[in-house]
């Protein structure tokens, strides 16, 4: 006599959360600020993670970058996306993570503050000149006597020096355009920490009829020339843009932003960190300080960046200074890459998020010369060595987890839309049993291969919706699999129902 099905406990598809990430991890000061931070504030360990990264982000890139070998480099700015609902505290970690860029604006407005203002008087006295000079202009009589006041004009140009620019390293909800004529000002690089997705909406069109304007976005994440055109002005060329944006929203802003076809068709989402925190409220207990001796090494790591020289190259637009791997965390990382290329194939963990997974080696890259800025005083003359290489990768196997689950959110996880199209008809059916054959039948029309089929019955199954029947597929052939459905999908069901054919 067969024995019942066993199966799993239920676990919803709206109550998925992943495994939360555990702070001691990563070395450095990222690791140490971000755990106190944490504990200090009562908030989700990765969304102090997050916005610590992109602090340290925004000090050092442009100025670094992680050289694996002649031709293969990866920047230092990173794209995060942290999902949380509303009462988080998501802008007191993003004021705590900033103050040390914003206290470096402050100090460069001030030793900028007299020159800025010789600047304008002069403007304000050539402008003056310009003025005199031109009424002569009008009095003039003969071309060569206006030809001569016209260079004469043409010297107060000539004689007047540009401005000197406050430096910046933070920027708010801009358009693109805006973002790009910020950057040209800033050395081609600019960072946004924001606690809302305002961002996101720009991008999307909110000021352009809803015509999504990503080029800058896309091709700043990874330093690749743009030109952008403007309306009134010659167009603005960046030759190597760094740009850092680190996002910290509720989960129907990222929701939203999924109904764009171009935020995956055009490699926007693959280029983010993605992280879905368990929220803490209602388990939270009374803020504290963050240890003054940790504040003030995480604002001398931002700080020693930020007045790091450039190399000469970077002055002219050549080349940061390059930090390599020794020969074991070279060994770990290409074996990660094995591994990772791996899980791309049909069928594996990362078929379905293959723009994404194409770029995760990448990002352990960045993550760990992150790490290893704030661990030397010169990060360049030094190795990342096997340590923060493994504790970057070991990460990186909770990025895919967290990831996985942000897809799922927005819908664009085709397994588990497929998990729950299936899920819907056994809802509605109500069959004690079916066949994979008969699952298939029901959703081919958006999911013609019965891979896709298996992988999601896999996802129903681990989730304790439907359990197999081990004695299904023995016969002769292939018949198809049977499963048996959790009870608690369809009570008050009397007369036992034959599997589908």
């Amino acid at each position: 006599m067969p024995s019942a099905p066993r199966f799993a406990p239920i676990i919803p598809f709206e109550a998925q959360h992943p495994t939360p990430i555990l702070p001691g991890r990563l070395p450095g000061v990222i690791d140490d600020f971000a755990s106190a931070m944490a504990t200090a504030l009562q908030v989700p360990y990765e969304l102090a993670l997050a916005n610590t990264l992109g602090a340290i982000a925004a000090a050092g890139q442009g100025k670094f970058c992680v050289s694996l070998h002649e031709g293969y480099t990866e920047p230092m700015n990173i794209y995060a996306v942290v999902i949380l609902p509303p009462g988080e505290r998501k802008s007191s970690v993003k004021d705590t993570c900033r103050a040390p860029l914003l206290a470096w604006e402050r100090e460069q407005e001030v030793l900028l503050a007299k020159e800025v203002r010789l600047a304008k008087a002069t403007q304000l006295v050539n402008e003056e000149a310009r003025r005199a000079i031109s009424a002569k202009a009008k009095r003039s009589g003969t071309p060569e006597a206006r030809l001569e006041l016209a260079k004469q004009i043409a010297q107060t140009w000539e004689a007047q020096a540009e401005p000197p620019v406050v430096p910046r390293l933070l920027a708010d909800d801009a358009t693109p355009e805006a973002l790009a004529e910020l950057m040209a000002q800033q050395k081609q690089r600019i960072a946004i920490l924001e606690a809302e997705g305002g961002i996101i909406d720009t991008l999307f069109g909110r000021y352009s009829n809803g015509v999504p304007n990503l080029d800058l976005v896309l091709k700043a994440w990874g330093g690749e020339p743009v030109r952008v055109d403007r309306r009134n002005s010659a167009p603005l060329r960046l030759d190597y843009p760094a740009l850092t944006m680190i996002l910290s929203v509720q989960p129907d802003v990222l929701a939203g932003a999924a109904q764009h076809s171009a935020f995956r068709g055009r490699g926007l989402l693959s280029r983010f960190i993605c992280l879905r925190p368990k929220s803490l409220v209602g388990y939270r207990k009374p803020t504290t300080p963050v240890p003054p001796r940790i504040i003030a090494r995480y604002h001398l790591a931002v700080r020693t960046l930020l007045n790091y020289p450039e190399t000469a190259a970077g002055n002219r637009g050549l080349g940061p200074h390059p930090i390599r791997l020794d020969d074991e965390s070279q060994e770990l990382w290409l074996q990660f890459g094995k591994r990772t290329e791996y899980a791309l194939r049909e069928g594996e963990q990362l078929a379905e998020m293959r723009d994404w997974g194409g770029k995760l080696p990448g990002q352990v890259l960045r993550i760990a010369g992150l790490c290893h800025l704030t661990m030397h005083a010169q990060p360049h003359q030094h190795r990342i060595t096997s340590a923060t290489m493994q504790a970057v990768i070991d990460l990186a196997e909770q990025l895919t987890e967290h990831t996985r689950a942000t897809y799922a959110l927005m819908g664009v996880d085709e397994t588990v839309e497929c998990a729950k199209a299936i899920l819907r008809w056994l809802a509605q059916d109500r069959p004690l049993s079916f066949t994979a054959r008969s699952a298939f039948e029901k959703v081919k029309g958006r999911w013609p291969k019965m891979d896709r089929i298996n992988a999601s019955l896999s996802e129903l199954e681990d989730r304790g919706f439907i359990a197999l029947d081990q004695q299904s597929g023995r016969g002769r052939g292939r018949p198809s699999r049977s499963y048996h459905v959790n009870p608690s999908l369809r009570p008050n069901v009397s007369p036992p129902q034959h599997a589908s054919k």
